[in-house]
C-alpha cells in the first residue's frame, strides 16, 4: 500500500509540474555594438499555454535587428509579448509591450524602451512577461553608454481587476 501511495504522490507531482495554470508570454531582445567590438544583435521568446508561438529574428550587420514575438491562448485568457532591439550609426534602440487579457475580463500590460546614443559603447535591451493568471504583467528595460553617450531607460505597468457585467432589471 505504501508503494502504491509513493507511485500515486510521483505521478500527482510530475502531472503538476507540466501543467501550465495559466497562459504566459515572455520575450526579450538587445542589440549592442562599440569601440573595437563586432555588433551584436540577440532575441528570446518563450511561451506556455495550450495554443500559441514563439518566434525570433536577430540580423548583424550594417544594421543590427532584434525580434521576439510569444503568444499564448488557454481557457484563462490569452498573452502576448513583443520585444524589438534596433542598431544602427551611433544609436541603439529597444522596446517592449506586454499585454493579457484574461477569461474574467483581468487586463495587464507593461511596456518599457531603452535608448543608447554615442560614438563609442552603446547597448540597448528591453523585455517583459505577462500571464493570465494573478501574476501582474513586469517589463525590464537597459541602456548602458559610456565615453561621452548618453543612455535612458523607462518601464510601465498597468494592471486592471476583472470585469463584472452589469445588468438592469427592467421591473421594478
Amino acid at each position: 500500500m505504501k508503494r502504491l501511495q509513493t507511485s500515486l504522490f510521483g505521478l500527482l507531482v510530475c502531472g503538476l509540474c507540466g501543467t501550465a495554470f495559466a497562459s504566459e508570454a515572455e520575450t526579450s531582445a538587445s542589440v549592442g555594438n562599440g569601440y573595437g567590438r563586432a555588433s551584436t544583435a540577440a532575441a528570446t521568446a518563450r511561451y506556455e499555454g495550450d495554443i500559441g508561438f514563439a518566434r525570433t529574428q536577430t540580423r548583424s550587420g550594417a544594421v543590427d535587428r532584434a525580434r521576439g514575438v510569444a503568444v499564448g491562448f488557454d481557457e484563462d485568457g490569452l498573452s502576448i509579448s513583443l520585444s524589438n532591439a534596433v542598431g544602427r550609426f551611433g544609436t541603439t534602440i529597444a522596446s517592449t509591450l506586454n499585454v493579457s487579457i484574461g477569461s474574467d475580463g483581468r487586463v495587464s500590460a507593461s511596456g518599457g524602451s531603452a535608448v543608447g546614443s554615442g560614438s563609442l559603447h552603446r547597448s540597448a535591451s528591453a523585455g517583459g512577461v505577462v500571464s493570465t493568471g494573478r501574476t501582474p504583467a513586469s517589463a525590464v528595460a537597459n541602456a548602458t553608454s559610456d565615453d561621452g553617450g548618453h543612455a535612458r531607460a523607462s518601464t510601465w505597468s498597468r494592471d486592471g481587476g476583472p470585469r463584472r457585467v452589469l445588468t438592469r432589471s427592467i421591473l421594478r
